[in-house]
């Protein structure tokens, strides 16, 4: 039977998961619901069911997040969650396929900590792993070398300059919207005394944060004062929300801003020209181009796709695995 080519984005937050010939298959949320029969850790369910059924009703079974900040948190959770991801993707055949993956990981990892993704991934049924950086699977999709990506995840930006050899420099910071989120929950509660639910944060931030000044919507959240527990209301507008995250964004453009001053003579004028280039879940926040322009006073654009561009990007590989292993420096890769 014919292989099976797939790209696994691992995601801290979400899974996405690429097949080459049939486009993107699914984005999962990156959890497994798991019980123990027999002193045996059995998977119950994964992904966006698995939460719901976590969510919905008060189970004897755990809920678990295998991935922590790009690295393999849990092993045994880990491989059976991909185990189940990667059998939702093949034929129903007794004679299963052989599975070629390209996962995509955060290039802040150790060589350890990429280790155990690609055993976790062997476990859970991948004949042939191979492991690529994401912010060099996103340039990929970009077409444009010599390009500087910043890739903002759930727990991790990684900005990178990619030239033709793979990353020339860069740097993995412990930001991304997780951190955002925490911030607007410190905020609510620095500000207004009151808690608010981490799924609250996050709708705060996906229908009121935006980064143009101009901007100022408002909504109303519930919340529990945290003297009292009580359930309250409160009013929250667009020019509270940015100001109590922009600390944040002014850590990554810090980052940046020493990136450049890595960047080779030979190549820092093709890097300039082409500007920054933004993905990750992240980059959709309204406006956050426009604030790294206006801060680095260089040009930034958002990556079409930018939630799937590092999976559909290392999906091209397949059909120029030369390609890939040049930027590897890899020379056994088929």
């Amino acid at each position: 039977m014919k292989s099976i080519d797939l790209v696994i984005d691992i995601g801290s937050k979400n899974t996405t998961v690429y097949e080459q010939g049939k486009g993107l298959r699914f984005k999962e949320p990156t959890v497994a619901l798991v019980t123990n029969r027999g002193n045996k850790m059995v998977l119950v369910e994964s992904g966006r069911a698995a939460a719901q059924i976590a969510e919905r009703d008060r189970v004897k079974e755990q809920l678990l997040h295998p991935v922590k900040e790009g690295a393999i948190f849990h092993e045994r959770a880990a491989v059976l969650m991909y185990r189940d991801f990667i059998d939702r993707v093949l034929p129903r055949s007794p004679i299963k396929p052989k599975v070629r993956a390209i996962a995509c990981v955060s290039c802040g990892l150790t060589s350890i900590e990429k280790k155990d993704i690609e055993n976790v991934l062997v476990k859970a049924g991948v004949g042939e792993v191979t492991l690529v950086d994401s912010p060099i699977a996103a340039a990929e999709y970009l077409g444009v070398e010599n390009s500087l990506i910043i890739d903002i995840g759930a727990s991790k930006t990684e900005i990178a300059v990619i030239g033709n050899t793979g990353i020339i420099t860069g740097c993995s910071l412990n930001i991304g919207g997780d951190s955002f989120n925490q911030t607007i929950m410190d905020y609510v509660t620095d500000v207004f005394r009151q808690k608010i639910q981490y799924s609250t944060a996050e709708k705060i931030k996906k229908t009121v944060l935006s980064l143009n000044k101009l901007d100022n919507v408002s909504c109303s959240v519930n919340c529990k004062s945290i003297s009292a527990n009580t359930a309250s209301s409160i009013k929250l507008s667009s020019a509270g929300v940015r100001q109590a995250v922009t600390p944040l964004l002014d850590k990554i453009v810090e980052a940046v801003t020493a990136i450049t001053y890595q960047i080779p003579e030979n190549i820092a004028g093709d890097v300039y020209e082409s500007g920054m280039h933004l993905c990750g879940g992240s980059a959709n926040i309204p406006a956050i181009d426009r604030y790294f322009a206006d801060k680095l006073q260089w040009d930034a654009a958002i990556i079409n796709e930018p939630d799937n561009a590092c999976a559909v990007g290392a999906a091209h590989f397949f059909d120029n695995i030369g390609r890939l292993s040049r930027l590897l420096n890899l020379s056994n890769l088929k």
